[in-house]
């Protein structure tokens, strides 16, 4: 289904840069005049343009064809984020008009697009993961023992885990949780502007954080360890990042069985993948990922978790009204990660030599 959908974005897009610019060059005139734009100064330096987002449209076509062709993939994100780019830069000096900028978001969409289908190239042992709600565990005996390891700096994270760990132990388990600590100051909540910005420029340029020492040993009596995860900037939260970074936390989860669950206002998938492949290098048996998102609808959604983030309270200011959507998981989705924790203690055990 997601190969199918992102098949016909592609030929949408390859047909609207592809066509688009061919009908452009041919009638620039009575289009331009259409929409108010003045006509190109400089001639030669509008076909090279209108010649690039050609060549762009010519290589989704080729995604089209083979979608599993990253490097093709690849290509076309890095050239539709460099029109998008370029075309954002010069409309905020003035220069070009808002037609043409029409032509960069479009891009810019594109370039996300072909991104996250790249990530879910990227990411096999994913698909494992969802055919089933939860994968045999490893064939060892179980001590019905389990550790919830989380961060949680708004405490979406620390909500979620709790009610995972009502449904462990519901099913009959113990249940130990170990919520991760950065060590520099900067990670707490609420916090201020400059802070906030140190935050999110380290999540775009994916520097970890260094944590407090877990104090967990490799011979610990846990047969189930579920692993919390936030999104931050379509990827780890820098502390839960700085967990697998530290070698030394790897024995944790080697040979043992491991869950994953994020939580995010979505766009969860790279933040999956990369948790999940951090867990495979550790040598874990990953059994089950999910992901829970807060619930309301975009671009709502997004720009009431920065108005949070700001005010450092729900439902504030309170003038925004309607527009605030809510900054913590709802009640279906908690309700799912109990049962969720259920599941996970009711996990089948592999079959022997398997």
């Amino acid at each position: 289904m997601i190969r199918t959908v992102f098949r016909y974005l592609c030929l949408l897009t390859a047909l609207a840069n592809a066509g688009g610019n061919a009908l452009i060059l041919l009638l620039y005139r009575p289009i331009f005049k259409l929409v108010g734009a003045p006509l190109p100064a400089d001639r030669f330096a509008f076909t090279g343009v209108c010649a690039l987002s050609f060549t762009v449209g010519i290589m989704a076509f080729m995604i089209y064809r083979n979608p599993e062709g990253s490097k093709n993939l690849l290509v076309g994100a890095i050239g539709k984020a460099l029109y998008c780019l370029a075309t954002l830069y010069f409309y905020y000096l003035g220069r070009i008009h808002w037609f043409y900028l029409t032509f960069g978001i479009w891009d810019g969409v594109f370039a996300t697009v072909f991104m996250l289908f790249l990530i879910h190239l990227v990411s096999p042992n994913l698909v494992t993961l969802y055919e089933r709600e939860v994968l045999p565990g490893v064939a060892r005996p179980r001590t019905r023992k389990a550790l919830v390891l989380f961060y949680s700096l708004s405490g979406n994270g620390r909500g979620a885990m709790a009610r995972v760990k009502k449904g462990l132990i519901g099913a009959g388990y113990e249940v130990d949780e170990k919520r991760v600590h950065a060590r520099e100051k900067v990670f707490h909540f609420p916090f201020k502007l400059f802070e906030f910005l140190q935050i999110a420029v380290r999540a775009i340029v994916r520097i970890p954080a260094e944590i407090e020492p877990l104090d967990i040993t490799a011979d610990h009596p846990y047969d189930l360890i579920v692993v919390e995860c936030p999104t931050w900037f379509v990827g780890m939260a820098a502390p839960m990042e700085g967990v697998f970074r530290d070698r030394a936390n790897h024995a944790i989860f080697a040979g043992r069985d491991v869950a994953v669950v994020n939580v995010c206002r979505g766009l969860w998938r790279r933040t999956q993948s990369m948790t999940v492949s951090w867990l495979e290098e550790c040598r874990a048996n990953v059994v089950a990922a999910k992901a829970f998102a807060t619930p309301g609808w975009e671009p709502a959604r997004t720009i009431s978790l920065f108005v949070f983030l700001a005010a450092g309270a729900p439902k504030k200011p309170p003038w925004l009204g309607s527009l605030l959507q809510p900054p913590m998981l709802g009640e279906e989705s908690l309700a799912k990660l109990e049962r969720f924790g259920a599941a996970l203690a009711e996990r089948p055990v592999a079959a022997e030599g398997v």
